[in-house]
């Protein structure tokens, strides 16, 4: 469209070329066309139109002069050895990386000088920088620096919006002032996107605020929505893939021309160490990330990357389970495979034949079905009944406890410690007290476990919340140290025992007492336990008060019957009962004690059974009305307990109804013994407990999954009973009575 001269030419040679072009047109302008991230190194590079190494429309970022990517990289930047570094960056050229990701952050090391020292030395090297960089930091500042000594085009990985609106549009403007490239991570004020609507929603935002107002080319920004880790064994992360694919289309949909990009290596992490797993996973990840959602670039080890095609086809549907998250069980069986790839690794080392290959996805054939196996469902009536005549004829229990003289039961209350004189073992009431009718109860008429069953079919019972807690509001409120622990009974204890909660019962009635009404009176509870959860012999060697646990279980069902009476005489329509609480003891039956010894253990089954008996026998005496074991994150020793439970019912020839209560103790949905809920209620179902739940250790909200769980497979009742939410950094929990409902509507909401 202009033409003229240069060195040596003179007017004439200007004449002459004027002369020669006016016979010709001018260029026409091209057509604009769609646009297009166009980046440089030495060379040229139309992101848009680039297939890798393994034919896919995707842009390889390779990762390995990364100190998180490489730990050869990170050794020799550490010693200062650029020189071997830069060989480092040719195999990865030489291995399909399309642009070369430079990252130096490190605690340990002068990032700004590494930086600018490695980009300098990287320009020199024609094999190294043909291909554009990408200047990756956590500080923006780093990048800058690297980005000044740069020729060609470069990607700047990156900004986000969790540094603030005004911050965020500082950077992006003086970053299209230097002409490169942005990687613009799913990060917001609030932290990083996990889920799929947050994922496309900080992208959304951060791409209208770049465009509209910082006018930045919408070819040029790339979006990391954030590949996260799956296959940790945690149920919340195993959707991260399909999270990350289904955000990847939405967001090229309504970003137009942006680019989506992601470090390939988080997806498979805790898989590190066997890398056929790793990158088959990358390769079925990428296959349907690229090829449905449109992702165009990422952070990948290049030389390593597998075709989707190469898979062998159960490898193709494990890691295709595992990626879309389409069985429970798909992480624990690419944990199966990964330990067969290790061992073929040892295996190739010590030049031995390779183990047995795994069983990859099997197909189910069906069972031979027989004349019975045609079984009819039919609505259940009450849960499963015990075995004994008493439960399946619905007897109701007499309360007349001084009637109950088995020799075991007997030798306990023989050598009970109660001092008092004027205590009756005897609950039974006249039997016309009040209208035979639910929802009236009378003691020694009606059976127990037909009211429960009444009662829980027709309405949500409410149970009462923590004794320890409200312990520690009186104390916030009264004096209760160590004097008053001990009270007059105990004033001369050889021992400390501020903190045994369970012996309050006995040295100050009147606290434990007015918990129970507080709870029975504003609470609304239905049922109260029983301020016993430590009150067995082995708990109680603690405070060297072995000798006191009938005495304790005894008063704390005493002093909660009492209060339930009260209650219910005041509104015969709503009877109170007492729940015999039988807590975990502090030894389990199956961990060890030791760290040397997994053999180890501090407590045998025998003797579980044995301290849980006692306790049996004094919550009974003292007027429990129903038995609860509970916060069992050992389930072994639930068991124990249950057996005692089954013992104390054949020898006293009552129906007792029985509860249990699991404990799981984080987001594994595991109790500390390793079960999971499914598996806890397998090993306890033998005892027909009339209801099954889990208490402690997590929130309502965190035991959404696995209360879920657990409905779908108990045949009884079910409860729950959960924490305040999470403990605080003092121990405390913060959640307001209003939260905390708010927390256990999913349960109602759902029928669960």
């Amino acid at each position: 469209n202009m033409v003229g001269g240069c060195c040596g030419s003179t007017p004439q040679h200007i004449k002459a070329i004027r002369e020669m072009s006016e016979n010709y047109k001018p260029r026409k302008l091209p057509d604009v066309g769609r646009p297009k991230m166009w980046l440089s190194g030495l060379e040229d590079l139309v992101v848009d139109d680039v297939h890798n190494h393994l034919g896919l429309p995707f842009l390889n970022v390779g990762e390995r002069c990364n100190l998180s990517g490489s730990l050869k990289f990170k050794r020799l930047m550490m010693k200062g050895d650029f020189g071997t570094a830069m060989d480092i960056a040719k195999k990865q050229v030489e291995d399909g990386a399309h642009v070369l990701d430079i990252n130096v952050d490190d605690g340990m090391l002068d990032g700004l000088a590494a930086m600018q020292k490695f980009v300098k030395i990287a320009v020199t090297e024609p094999e190294v920088s043909k291909v554009p960089f990408m200047l990756d930091a956590s500080k923006f500042d780093i990048v800058m620096a690297g980005l000044k000594w740069s020729q060609g085009k470069c990607i700047v990985n990156s900004i986000s919006l969790k540094v603030g609106e005004e911050l965020f549009k500082e950077q992006a403007t003086l970053l299209r002032k230097h002409g490169a490239a942005v990687v613009v991570m799913a990060f917001d004020e609030d932290g990083q996107a996990a889920t799929e609507p947050e994922k496309v929603r900080i992208c959304k935002r951060s791409y209208d605020i770049l465009v509209d107002e910082v006018g930045f080319p919408p070819e040029d920004i790339v979006f990391d929505p954030n590949v996260l880790t799956i296959g940790t064994g945690m149920e919340e992360h195993a959707n991260y893939g399909n999270d990350f694919i289904n955000a990847t289309k939405t967001i090229r949909e309504q970003c137009p021309y942006a680019k989506i990009s992601g470090g390939i290596s988080n997806l498979s992490f805790g898989f590190r160490g066997v890398t056929k797993i790793r990158e088959s996973i990358h390769a079925v990840f990428l296959h349907h990330a690229i090829l449905e959602s449109g992702m165009d670039v990422g952070i990948v080890n290049s030389h390593e990357m597998l075709h989707i095609d190469d898979l062998e086809e159960d490898m193709r549907i494990l890691c295709e389970d595992l990626v879309f998250n389409r069985t429970e069980d798909a992480t624990d069986r690419m944990l199966e495979r990964t330990t067969y790839e290790r061992a073929c690794i040892e295996a190739r080392k010590k030049g031995i034949p390779p183990p047995r290959k795994p069983r990859g996805p099997v197909v189910n054939r069906p069972r031979k079905q027989f004349a019975y196996d045609n079984f009819e469902p039919k609505p259940a009536t009450e849960p499963p009944l015990p075995f004994s005549v008493a439960a399946k004829n619905h007897e109701p229990n007499h309360y007349i406890n001084s009637k109950l003289t088995h020799e075991m039961i007997a030798a306990i209350r023989a050598k009970a410690t109660t001092t008092r004189t004027d205590v009756s073992l005897d609950y039974s009431q006249p039997k016309d007290l009040y209208p035979e009718s639910f929802p009236h109860f009378v003691r020694g008429r009606d059976s127990m476990r037909e009211y429960i069953t009444s009662l829980f079919t027709s309405q949500i019972a409410i149970y009462d919340g923590a004794m320890g807690t409200m312990i520690q509001n009186y104390a916030k409120r009264n004096r209760l140290e160590e004097e008053e622990y001990r009270g007059e009974r105990f004033k001369d204890w050889t021992c400390a025992v501020k903190g045994n909660n369970d012996m309050l019962s006995i040295s100050q009635p009147q606290i434990i007492k007015g918990i129970y009404k507080e709870y029975l009176e504003v609470g609304g509870s239905n049922m109260i336990g029983t301020n016993t959860f430590s009150s067995t012999t082995i708990a109680m060697g603690d405070y060297e008060m072995e000798a006191y646990a009938y005495e304790l279980n005894f008063e704390g069902a005493r002093l909660a019957r009492e209060a339930c009476d009260e209650v219910t005489a005041l509104d015969p329509t709503k009877p109170r009962f007492v729940v015999g609480a039988i807590g975990p003891t502090n030894r389990t039956g199956s961990i060890s004690p030791s760290v040397e010894d997994p053999a180890a253990r501090n407590v045998t089954f025998d003797e579980l059974v044995e301290t849980y008996f006692e306790q049996i026998v004094g919550l009974v005496d003292g007027g429990s009305d129903i038995l609860m074991v509970e916060t069992i994150f050992d389930t072994l020793n639930a068991k124990a307990a249950l057996y005692a439970v089954g013992e104390y019912l054949e020898f006293s020839g009552l129906d007792i109804p029985v509860f249990v209560s699991g404990t799981l103790v984080d987001q594994s949905g595991r109790t500390l013994s390793g079960q999971t809920g499914e598996a806890f209620y397998a090993s306890i179902r033998h005892a027909k407990p009339m209801c099954v739940g889990l208490n402690c250790a997590l929130g309502a909200q965190h035991m959404i999954p696995f209360v879920e769980r657990l409905s779908k497979v108990v045949e009884c009742f079910l409860h729950v009973y959960a924490n305040a939410g999470l403990p605080n950094a003092m121990g405390g929990y913060d959640e307001s009575p209003d939260d905390m409902a708010q927390g256990n509507k999913v349960f109602f909401e759902n029928g669960w």
